[in-house]
């Protein structure tokens, strides 16, 4: 008996379907990884393109870094006040160092040529004063000094104060650095004698000489190279006895302690302590020493360089002629100057000096009125 399927034909599988179906599977499988490599590429691209991007605008490759957002500077509230504030402190320490320490002055006059340049209308030096100098020692012979000059002595140089508010602000800060001549009567003089001391003119070759003793001398003649335009002297003058047209003849005058007799290298034109002598003594010139010196508390300072213009920069030192009287004055003086704790002491000695002369000076003058009013 056969079989119910034998005779039935068996399905034979055909070769060309199997080869589509693998092959779409095949190429399914190659779109798939084709998609897969196509997306990879692109993201690595565009990672190329971003790290190149830099390179391609001129800038150096670098990794990309998360920047920190920055803080923006808080602005000062009072940050406007910052320049007048400083300017203010400028003029407070110009001041402060004006007032104590070191002091620019003006020559406003060629009453001190040619070792202080200076005329009315034209540019004059300008010279630092040591103000502290003088609180610790009196002034030497020799030394170049700024002082108030008294209120009967004549102004050298004509002084123009304007009246309009803005130019007096503008010349208070030029008088404050020194380029602007002060409102007062400051004036620069050398000091040829001091007091105790016995001046006189003239030897026989026209010098000045100078007398420890009283006008018995001895004399000692002053050699004095720095004198501008001399005063003419007639040989034949002798001191109390001028001769002819003899403008240098004066004394003998002794300086009153305290006090001191002052002259301009520039002689012919300096309104000094020999001007003033002659003017109140014209025939013997022999003078009252207070009217024609000044006292020391009038000194403001020594003048120890010449600041400005840069092309007479110097230091004013005190001449060989009077190293002698200088050395002396400081040799004595050295055991006190050399103790710092002693100071103190001396300026409240200086002061308390200073108003005994003032006292003084004021009696000196109440009598003299006095004595006037009686006659």
């Amino acid at each position: 008996m056969s079989h119910p399927f034998e005779g039935e034909p068996k399905p034979v599988e055909d070769s060309s379907v199997a080869d589509v179906a693998s092959s779409s599977q095949d190429d399914f499988s190659a779109s798939q990884d084709s998609s897969d490599q196509q997306s990879r590429s692109e993201s690595v691209t565009a990672g190329t393109a971003d790290d190149t991007q830099p390179a391609q605008s001129g800038q150096s490759a670098a990794p990309r870094t998360r920047e920190k957002p920055r803080r923006k500077k808080k602005k000062s509230k009072y940050g406007w006040l910052e320049v007048p504030i400083l300017g203010a402190v400028a003029i407070l320490v110009a001041v402060l160092v004006k007032s104590f320490l070191i002091q620019p002055f003006y020559i406003p006059s060629e009453s001190m040529e040619k070792t202080l340049h200076g005329c009315y209308g034209c540019s004059g030096d300008r010279i630092l004063v040591n103000k502290p100098i003088y609180h610790l020692r009196d002034p030497h012979p020799g030394d170049i000094v700024v002082f108030r000059a008294p209120s009967d002595w004549e102004q050298e140089a004509p002084i123009s104060v304007p009246s309009n508010p803005v130019s007096k602000v503008f010349r208070g800060f030029g008088q404050l650095v020194g380029f602007v001549p002060p409102d007062e009567k400051d004036i620069v003089k050398r000091v040829i004698a001091i007091g105790g001391e016995t001046v006189r003119c003239c030897d026989a070759e026209g010098r000045v000489q100078i007398s420890e003793h009283g006008n018995a001398g001895p004399w000692r003649s002053l050699d004095e190279p720095y004198i501008f335009e001399p005063l003419k002297f007639v040989p034949e003058s002798k001191p109390g006895a001028p001769a002819g047209d003899d403008k240098a003849t004066f004394g003998p005058v002794t300086v009153p302690a305290g006090r001191l007799w002052v002259m301009g290298d520039h002689r012919s034109v300096s309104a000094d302590s020999r001007y003033h002598c002659v003017n109140e003594s014209p025939v013997d010139r022999i003078c009252n020493a207070t009217n024609v010196t000044i006292p020391i508390s009038s000194v403001i300072g020594k003048a120890v360089v010449i600041a400005w213009p840069p092309s007479r920069w110097t230091t004013l030192g005190t001449p060989d002629t009077f190293t002698h009287t200088a050395t002396t004055a400081l040799s004595a003086a050295a055991p006190a100057s050399g103790l710092v704790a002693t100071l103190p002491l001396l300026m409240l000695r200086r002061r308390q000096k200073h108003r005994s002369q003032k006292r003084r000076s004021q009696q000196r003058s109440s009598q003299r009125r006095r004595q006037a009013s009686d006659d």
